[in-house]
């Protein structure tokens, strides 16, 4: 009965306090760009914090402060049995628990069902020399990043014939800027982290993202020409079936305002915006820590207190 009532006190924390931080980050995030001036890909990094932070907050605060108050401070040898409210919110988390499983299971399995048939036959873009771009067959999307482990960029025989060497090298390097931000692997994260409301926000990351990796292909006017003309062109083809989760389209977010966005490019009025460092989160992250370690007694006193105020 102890394990059982430690099992539903710690389930029961967990879920509130996961529903609560990630309705906190639903309703919150929208005013991020406005007034964080940096560039596309600290604010891509950020909105993929924001999003994966109330399941992973949720967890370490469960593991570091409820499960040792629990098994501390809580008197083992007593009648109290488990009630019904916390019974009920164990269950909602096991629920979610095991809605993200799904999810990542689902839709890996489906990525690799069709990524398969994506690349049955398909050839390297460039023979002389060792490439992540593979010439693919006119089924697949004209040009989209697949893989996790070991990515590739699959570029179709249409997209090959449609586009210039210039044009199709900088859409290379826009998708070889995906492969170094592990964008495929973040999407499978999303799946991970269920809850009603986050699309606007997995949205929002998408689309700056597809901004940073523009950024990051574009070394001066001609290529962001090049750019703009690839995303045209390969707009206009007919499209295939939707992509799986786990892919990255080059066809992706408002084309509108990334067409226009690369046409007005311009190094010398580009807007002065920085990368926020990413070692910037360490300084608050080890002060938390230290103050945690040094109340960490009174800390779990406080938890085992607001966790049987929760379970009454």
């Amino acid at each position: 009965m102890f394990a059982l009532r430690g099992i539903a006190v710690s389930l029961t924390f967990f879920v509130l306090f996961y529903c609560f931080l990630s309705a906190l980050v639903s309703v919150s995030w929208r005013g991020l760009r406005w007034w964080l001036k940096a560039t596309e890909q600290s604010l891509a990094d950020l909105l993929f914090l924001l999003r994966v932070l109330p399941l992973f907050a949720a967890i370490l605060v469960t593991l570091t402060f409820v499960v040792p108050s629990f098994q501390l401070l809580e008197p083992r040898l007593t009648g109290e049995g488990v009630g019904t409210m916390p019974i009920a919110l164990g269950m909602t988390a096991l629920f979610f628990i095991a809605w993200g499983c799904h999810r990542v299971v689902s839709a890996q399995t489906r990525t690799s069902r069709i990524v398969a048939r994506w690349v049955a036959g398909c050839q390297p873009l460039d023979k002389n020399a060792q490439t992540f771009a593979f010439r693919s067959r006119r089924h697949a999307p004209p040009l989209t990043l697949v893989g996790m482990r070991k990515p590739r960029v699959l570029v179709s025989d249409s997209a090959v014939e449609l586009l210039s060497a210039d044009e199709l090298e900088v859409a290379l390097r826009h998708e070889l800027a995906h492969i170094r931000s592990y964008d495929n692997l973040k999407k499978l994260v999303f799946r991970f982290c269920p809850f009603p409301g986050m699309a606007p926000l997995e949205a929002a990351w998408s689309q700056a993202a597809e901004l940073a990796a523009d950024d990051a292909a574009i070394l001066n006017m001609n290529d962001a020409i090049n750019l703009a003309a690839a995303l045209v062109k390969l707009s206009r083809l007919v499209p295939v079936a939707a992509p799986p989760a786990c892919t990255v389209g080059f066809v992706t977010g408002s084309l509108h305002e990334r067409v226009n966005r690369l046409l007005a490019w311009d190094e010398a009025r580009k807007p002065r915006r920085r990368p926020i460092p990413r070692w910037a989160a360490l300084p608050p992250l080890l002060l938390a820590v230290f103050c945690a370690f040094v109340n960490y007694g009174p800390l779990l006193s406080m938890t085992h207190e607001a966790t049987e105020w929760l379970v009454r």
